[in-house]
C-alpha cells in the first residue's frame, strides 16, 4: 500500500472512531438519565450507526463511513479490546465466593441455565424452518440458540448493582451477593458450554471422527487444568513472596499472558475470547502495600476497554437487518423474548426457592440474572462469525439481549413496590 492510501485509511479510521465514541457516549448519558445502565445506551448507540437508522436514512454517509472494506481495522481494534475486557472480567470472578456459596449457587446456576437452554433448543427447529437456514450444522444452531437464551452478563449486572447503591432503593447486600455469585458461575459454565460447542462444530466441519473430537476436548481440559492448578498457584506464590509486587514487570507479563492464552484456545478450535477470560480467572488476587495487581490492571486497562467496547457495539449494530421489523419478524421476536424471560427468571426463581429462599428474594434473583447485555452480544457475534446465525437470526437475538437488559431495573423496582404493598 502506498503512502497516500495508508494516510487515507488512517484518517478514515480516526473519523470512524470519533463518530462511534461520540454517538455511543451521548446515548449512554441519555439512557443513564432514564435509570438504565450506561451499557444499554452504548449498545443503542451502536444500533443507531447500523442499517436500522444511519444506513436507512443516510445511506451515502453510512457507505462512506462503514463500507465493508473499511471495517477490517475496526474489527481488529474491537477484538483487541474484547480480549482485554474478558481478561478483566475473568479477574473479577470471585472463586472463593463461589466455593463459599457453592450449594445455593450451583442450584440456582443450573436452574437459570437449564430451563432457558431447553426452551431455546426446543424453539430452534421451528426457527430453522421459518428462516430457511439450510447451511451449517443443525446441532450447532441448537446449541448456540440454547446458550444465547441462557447467558447472564456479569459485568452489566455488577454495574446495575453498583449504581443502585446510591439510590433510595438499593439492592439488599445478601440478594446482590447471591446474584453476583450465581452470575459469575453462570458465565463460567456458559463459556465452558461455548468451548465444548465450538470444539464439536469445528471437528464436525472438518469431517473428523468422534475420537478426534474427544482428543481435542481432552487437550483443552488438560490446558485448562494446567492453567488453573499449576499456573495460577505458581503466580500466587510468586506474588506472595513480595509484599509489594513489581507491577512494572507484572502488568506487561499478564497482558501478554492473556493474549497467549487467547491464541492457544483459538488453535485448539475454541474462540480466542474464552482463553482470555480463563487467563483472567487464573490471575491471583493478592493485596500488597501499593494495592492489588487486579486493581492495577483495571486502572491501566479500563481506559483502553472504554474506547474499544463502543467499537464492538457499533459493529454489532452494522450487522443488524431491518427485515426483522416486519410484522412476522416482530412476532418471532415476541416469542423469543417471552421464552427467554420466562425461562431465565422462572428457572432461577424456582431453583432459588428450592434452595430455601423466600419467594420475594427468589424472584429478585431471577430478575437480576435475566440481565444479558454485553456477554450475550459476544456469544451472538461468535455465532455470526462462525456462520451459525444468519443476519436475521442475529438481529432477533440482539434485540432480545437489549430488551432483557433494559427491563432489569423496571422489573426490580416493580418487585420492590409489590413487596412493600404486601407488607403494608
Amino acid at each position: 500500500m502506498n503512502a497516500p492510501g495508508l494516510l487515507t485509511q488512517i484518517l478514515l479510521l480516526v473519523l470512524q472512531l470519533a463518530t462511534i465514541l461520540a454517538v455511543t457516549y451521548a446515548c449512554g448519558r441519555l439512557l443513564a438519565l432514564l435509570r438504565q445502565p450506561r451499557v444499554v445506551g452504548e449498545i443503542a448507540g451502536g444500533l443507531l450507526l447500523g442499517p436500522l437508522v444511519l444506513g436507512h436514512w443516510f445511506p451515502s454517509v453510512s457507505a462512506f463511513l462503514f463500507s465493508a472494506s473499511g471495517l477490517r481495522p475496526l474489527e481488529v481494534v474491537s477484538n483487541i479490546g474484547l480480549v482485554l475486557f474478558l481478561f478483566l472480567m475473568g479477574t473479577e470472578l470471585d472463586l472463593a465466593a463461589i466455593r463459599h456459596n457453592r450449594g445455593a449457587a450451583l442450584t440456582i446456576t443450573v436452574g437459570s441455565i437449564a430451563l432457558p437452554f431447553a426452551l431455546g433448543a426446543a424453539l430452534s427447529p421451528l426457527q430453522l424452518v421459518r428462516f430457511e437456514l439450510r447451511q451449517g450444522s443443525h446441532l450447532a444452531f441448537l446449541l448456540f440458540t440454547g446458550i444465547a437464551m441462557s447467558v447472564t452478563a456479569l459485568p452489566v449486572l455488577a454495574r446495575i448493582i453498583q449504581e443502585r447503591k446510591h439510590t433510595r432503593q438499593p439492592i439488599s447486600p445478601r440478594t446482590a451477593s447471591i446474584a453476583l455469585v450465581c452470575a459469575a458461575a453462570n458465565d463460567l459454565l456458559a463459556w465452558l458450554l461455548l468451548a465444548l460447542t465450538l470444539t464439536l462444530i469445528h471437528d464436525g466441519q472438518g469431517g473428523q471422527s468422534l475420537t478426534a473430537s474427544c482428543l481435542r476436548l481432552l487437550v483443552l481440559a488438560g490446558y485448562l487444568g494446567i492453567m488453573f492448578f499449576v499456573v495460577r498457584h505458581v503466580a500466587a506464590r510468586l506474588l506472595a513472596q513480595r509484599p509489594s509486587p513489581p507491577k512494572a514487570l507484572w502488568l506487561p507479563v499478564v497482558i501478554v499472558f492473556a493474549f497467549l492464552s487467547a491464541r492457544v484456545t483459538e488453535v485448539l478450535g475454541v474462540h480466542a475470547f474464552f482463553g482470555a477470560f480463563f487467563a483472567g480467572v487464573c490471575i491471583p488476587v493478592l493485596k500488597g502495600r501499593s494495592g492489588s495487581l487486579e486493581h492495577s490492571l483495571h486502572r491501566m486497562l479500563s481506559p483502553v476497554v472504554g474506547v474499544t467496547l463502543p467499537i464492538f457495539f457499533a459493529l454489532t449494530g452494522l450487522r443488524m437487518r431491518r427485515e426483522m421489523f416486519s410484522g412476522n419478524g416482530l412476532g418471532w421476536f415476541a416469542i423469543v423474548l417471552l421464552l427467554a424471560v420466562s425461562g431465565k427468571i422462572g428457572g432461577a426463581m424456582l431453583a432459588a426457592r428450592g434452595s430455601g429462599m423466600r419467594w420475594n428474594v427468589a424472584a429478585q434473583i431471577g430478575i437480576l440474572l435475566n440481565t444479558r447485555g454485553l456477554v450475550e452480544l459476544i456469544v451472538l457475534n461468535i455465532g455470526y462469525r462462525e456462520g451459525i446465525f444468519s443476519p436475521l437470526i442475529f438481529t432477533l437475538f440482539v434485540l432480545m439481549a437489549i430488551v432483557t437488559t433494559a427491563m432489569t431495573t423496571p422489573l426490580f423496582d416493580l418487585s420492590n413496590r409489590l413487596l412493600i404493598e404486601s407488607i403494608d
